[in-house]
């Protein structure tokens, strides 16, 4: 299948958006570093917005906003002004900085992809989803576990500690290690 450059562009609008990149933190390979892996496995899993099947002004509109995300990235990345981000956030810097400084071209193209396919979605959820996805990926791959370690639990904002090993009170809950104990031991 060949493609113009307004639909190739059209098609990277659609690889870089948050359909694709939830997509992604769901489905690729985790490596302990905290990147993705992809794999061609996975890769030849991926959904791919097939260009051809859409309405040019469609697919003209996907190419414009891959072009803004371009110019936007390109100046940010090189320490040009960005026409998007407003002056409260350009204060964070880093990568993380930079895509969520280019987060409301990242919601049009999200915007345009949902019109297209027809999906009553909410592009805001769908990129806080991908986000926090994104944040425990990174924040799992820095810091080292041991065996024994202390874990920290995030449940409803607060964070609980536990110590491997121990069982909870509640419940009829029962440690694994029981099981490995002799029989008369327990």
């Amino acid at each position: 299948m060949e493609l113009d450059e307004t639909e190739v562009k059209a098609l990277l609008a659609y690889l870089n958006s948050t359909f694709n990149w939830l997509w992604l933190e769901q489905n690729a390979r985790y490596i302990a570093k905290g990147p993705l892996g992809l794999e061609v496995s996975v890769v030849e899993k991926m959904p791919v917005l097939n260009v051809k099947c859409i309405d040019r002004g469609a697919v003209e509109e996907l190419a414009r906003l891959f072009d803004e995300l371009e110019s936007s990235a390109r100046g940010l990345a090189g320490g040009q002004p960005d026409p998007v981000a407003s002056e409260s956030e350009a204060g964070e810097g880093g990568k993380l900085g930079m895509l969520e400084r280019l987060r409301q071209v990242f919601r049009r193209i999200d915007s345009k992809i949902a019109e297209v396919l027809e999906i009553d979605v909410d592009v805001d959820a769908l990129w806080s989803c991908a986000w926090e996805m994104m944040e425990r990926r990174i924040k799992g791959a820095g810091r080292r576990v041991k065996p024994g370690a202390e874990v920290a639990v995030e449940v409803g904002g607060k964070r609980e500690g536990r110590r491997r090993g121990k069982s909870s009170s509640r419940g009829a809950t029962i440690p694994l290690t029981r099981w490995l104990e002799p029989e008369g031991g327990a």
